[in-house]
């Protein structure tokens, strides 16, 4: 269903565009952990809380553990006021019915007494609820989504402080406003992961949501980096993971086979436009102590055709003609820099020893992956 080739219609032509695959975007294949974090305080407004975290798993979504296919959701619930409460932790709900059930009771279960709303408890449950199953599901992203309406005090650390915690392990912090104050919003958005502080009043809050989930279920197995466009613009990523290792210089074969030693998903990158070529030099250079002007790319000739190169159990993808003109000799391939700053595809003896850049599919909901 999916591959490294999609084709984009591009509005300003009919020509077709080739580029690398977009995440996956299949909201009934998460494989997430959860953690929704409800401001219950007698001030807050609740409207549409419930509504809107039910309408955000449909019943072909497993929830809970042990199914034959291992992408799967847990979900865990926690409200707060003055303190917090771990309503359900993340082995209570093993199913879509007992997450709807949980959802109902805590829809019509009354609002606290207090009208103190303290994030910071909320969050450091949130804390607790994921570093309780440490050492299981490590492999699943974990993702905290916070609905509030109060710009509240706080117990003992300012909730941005919090956050920060969440967020330096790697788990994004999503917050939503139950309410109408921009100054609430403007609080959210200190403590909210970026682009991940939405409102209710907003009308698209499911969607955004979503998104945000998807997002955060689309990354790469660890020291891989994530493809994304502009260079370092982690909000344009794509579902394709690059390696590559400052002191390894190869021939072209030799780059080729220690892709696949890398992974057995490995392949030598492919560039299918000109955005990849520029990140793949940056890539290079990004940790180089001396500029990096030429490195390998997967581009095969292969019975005077030319290919990108892929996995060992998948066929290589013919060069396509909105990628770039093909080399005029029949050899084996380099990106060059040359010394007015263009760049090409340059045939090269295949004996050069040079840097080369591996590439795999990222994992989401379109490709689970063991490992982290």
């Amino acid at each position: 269903m999916w591959k490294v080739l999609v084709l984009l219609c591009l509005a300003a032509s009919p020509t077709l565009s080739v580029s690398d695959r977009r995440c996956g975007t299949n909201a009934n294949k998460l494989w997430l952990d959860v953690v929704f974090v409800i401001d219950n305080c007698k001030i807050g407004s609740m409207n549409l809380v419930y509504q809107t975290i039910s309408s955000l798993f449909s019943k072909q979504l497993q929830i809970g553990t042990g199914y034959d296919d291992p992408r799967s959701t847990r979900v865990g619930f926690i409200t707060y006021n003055w303190n917090a409460t771990d309503v359900a932790d993340f082995y209570k709900l093993q199913s879509w019915a007992d997450l709807n059930s949980q959802i109902q009771r805590l829809q019509y279960t009354p609002q606290s007494s207090s009208p103190a709303s303290r994030m910071d408890t909320g969050l450091n449950a949130a804390i607790g609820m994921i570093d309780a199953t440490a050492g299981f599901r490590d492999n699943y992203k974990k993702i905290v989504i916070v609905f509030t309406s109060v710009h509240g005090s706080y117990k003992s650390n300012q909730p941005r402080d919090v956050s920060k915690i969440l967020k330096s392990r790697g788990i994004p912090v999503v917050t939503v406003n139950t309410g109408s104050s921009s100054d609430t919003q403007a609080y959210l958005k200190q403590i909210a992961s970026d682009n991940m502080s939405f409102a209710i009043a907003d009308g698209n809050v499911t969607q955004e949501i979503l998104k945000a989930m998807t997002d955060t279920n689309c990354f790469c197995e660890q020291g891989w980096v994530q493809y994304n466009y502009p260079w370092n613009n982690l909000q344009n990523r794509y579902g394709t993971c690059l390696y590559t290792d400052t002191t390894d210089y190869s021939s072209r074969d030799g780059a080729k086979s220690k892709c696949r030693q890398y992974s057995p998903k490995s392949y030598l990158v492919n560039e299918l436009d000109q955005q990849k070529r520029d990140f793949n030099f940056n890539l290079v250079n990004s940790d180089s102590t001396k500029p990096v002007n030429a490195f390998y790319n997967g581009l095969l000739n292969l019975n005077g055709n030319w290919y990108w190169d892929q996995p060992n159990d998948r066929s290589p993808i013919p060069l396509d003609p909105n990628s770039g003109a093909p080399p005029t000799r029949n050899a084996c391939v380099a990106d060059m820099k040359y010394s007015d700053g263009t760049t090409a595809w340059t045939p090269v003896s295949c004996a050069n020893n040079f840097r080369f850049i591996c590439e795999q599919v990222a994992c989401d909901t379109d490709n689970y992956c063991d490992g982290v």
